[in-house]
């Protein structure tokens, strides 16, 4: 049975008492934080204008956030552990609201840059204290899964309308509104947590792993810059070079873990198999969904002309269906288990990029909403119940840890996404387009090879027959990358659904009969204890 650290720790009795009003202030700020990953997206045009930066320094203005929270999620959530769940999520509010008015008021890329990390760091505290706080607030798993719900549902909303609520705010303001409206939440949610949120830690911490934080930190922004930096400027020395450093190190973590008396985070966490299963649910979920915003909003605003703003209002379909699948999870989760839950999530999400498979230049908006139905409802179910199974199986006393490795599996699956998908598009549509186009000279159509947005900025320099000629060839070259790449998804989440029905023990995460009925035995749900909750079978 696990333990759990609430009131007892805390001397406040408030934390039941108050805990959906708790979940309200760690959704608005999980909200704030999800949606500064997209949110600067619209801005770009203009900010490129206001500072100039070059293009390097504009690769790192959008990048050093992602990396910054990807390196320290695990780190900041096994602190959060030691030092207390609710003081860390109010330093983070402080340095996150400090970081947005800073980049709001960024006179020089590189002051842009610095804020940015800055972000970076208030989000990697908040991101993890939310899920470990709700691991100690919510005690009965039914209630539990329902808040999850709502988190995975935030987390989705933010990625969704950032894109919006950017192109609003430079449509009426200028760029830096887009961080300053991020000052004042902060500084509701600060006053929120202060008195609504308990305090909670481990009650005997172990000594805090410094090598082990460092391998951590080092060794994920590595991996991430290789992955982000592979998929936008191919295998390169720098980009070999750098993931091969973050394997490396994450090597050496790995077996520093499984060697020292007191790691980093608790290895045995990954010997549950619902647990190792449920986190490679979350990077496979997150895989179907990075990529995919990637090429939808370059097909609508490339191929059919939309706005960034339009672009994200047309993701409204997947933000909806997140929001009727994750909590859809609330009821099927203790009465069928984490198994079936995770199959449905990962079995929709595949079945929706079937819909894609042959989408073309001319593709009505009806089937781009379909196929983003059914990933949004698929991502809210198998990322919720993979929540579930992840923050059940870990104790409350060291939540903070699972809390990270599951934000990590968050960053990383969706920079591989955007790293394979954008990839293996780019090259089919570089492939696609190697053919001779009547009235372009070849280095013209070397130009346009380069991706999307390369070829519709040449053809509209050529004139006449030439460039139409040139812009229909790269439309249907990208179409068929686009369709391909969907293909090659959805089988690959079809076939980890199927894996999952297989690797899942076929009671994890269901509720105990007789006693769930009742409303008892809120912490004693089959497998939540690992492998050794068989013990719990009627």
């Amino acid at each position: 049975m696990d333990t759990v650290v609430n009131d007892t720790h805390s001397g406040d009795a408030g934390g039941a008492r108050n805990r959906w009003a708790v979940l309200a202030v760690l959704s608005v700020s999980l909200l704030v934080v999800a949606l500064d990953l997209t949110v600067l997206n619209v801005a770009l045009p203009t900010l490129s204008t206001e500072i100039e930066p070059s293009s390097v320094q504009l690769l790192w203005i959008v990048d050093v956030y992602s990396l910054v929270v990807a390196g320290l999620l695990i780190s900041a959530g096994t602190l959060g552990d030691r030092l207390g769940r609710k003081r860390f999520l109010c330093l983070g509010f402080l340095v996150f609201g400090a970081a947005s008015a800073v980049a709001a008021w960024a006179t020089d890329p590189a002051m842009l840059i610095a804020a940015r990390a800055l972000l970076g760091i208030g989000a990697a505290i908040i991101m993890p204290s939310t899920l470990s706080i709700i691991r100690n607030v919510f005690t009965d798993r039914r209630e539990r899964t329902v808040a999850l719900a709502v988190w995975a549902t935030m987390s989705a909303a933010g990625a969704a309308v950032g894109p919006v609520v950017g192109g609003v705010m430079i449509e009426h303001f200028w760029w830096g509104s887009v961080f300053l409206i991020n000052v004042p939440i902060m500084v509701v949610a600060l006053i929120a947590a202060l008195a609504l949120v308990p305090e909670s830690r481990h009650p005997n911490p172990p000594r805090w792993d410094a090598v082990g934080a460092v391998l951590s930190v080092v060794g994920l922004i590595s991996l991430v810059y290789a992955i982000q930096h592979g998929g936008a400027e191919g295998l390169e020395a720098q980009t070999i070079i750098t993931g091969v450093l973050g394997v490396v190190l994450l090597a050496a973590l790995v077996m520093r873990v499984l060697r020292v008396p007191d790691p980093l985070f608790d290895p045995g966490l990954f010997r549950n198999r619902a647990f190792s299963v449920a986190v490679t649910a979350v990077v496979l979920a997150m895989f179907g969904m990075g990529g995919l915003m990637l090429l939808l909003t370059q097909h609508w605003q490339f191929i059919g002309g939309a706005s960034p703003m339009e672009s994200g209002l047309r993701l409204l379909p997947l933000l909806l269906a997140t929001m009727i699948g994750a909590p859809a999870m609330s009821v099927i989760v203790p009465r069928y288990g984490t198994r079936y839950a995770m199959m449905i999530g990962l079995g929709l999400i595949g079945a929706a990029f079937f819909v894609l498979v042959n989408v073309r230049p001319d593709t009505e908006y009806w089937v781009f909403a379909v196929a983003l139905a059914g990933i949004g409802a698929g991502a809210g179910c198998a990322m919720t119940a993979a929540s579930d199974a992840i923050m059940s199986t870990a104790e409350a006393d060291s939540a903070g840890g699972a809390a990270g490795i599951e934000e990590t599996s968050y960053e990383l699956g969706n920079g591989l996404s955007v790293a394979i998908m954008g990839s293996i598009a780019a090259a089919l549509f570089r492939r696609e387009m190697d053919v001779s186009v009547p009235g372009v000279d070849e280095r013209y159509l070397e130009a346009a090879r380069e991706g999307l947005p390369d070829a519709v900025a040449t053809a509209r320099a050529l004139p006449g027959a030439a460039g139409e000629e040139l812009k229909r060839r790269a439309d249907d070259a990208f179409t068929d990358a686009f369709g391909f790449t969907s293909l090659c998804t959805g089988i690959l989440l079809v076939v980890v659904a199927v894996a999952v029905s297989l690797l899942i023990p076929r009671e994890a995460g269901r509720q105990v009969r007789g006693k769930a009925e009742h409303g008892e035995g809120t912490e004693e749900t089959v497998g939540a204890a690992g492998e050794h909750g068989s013990k719990h079978l009627d």
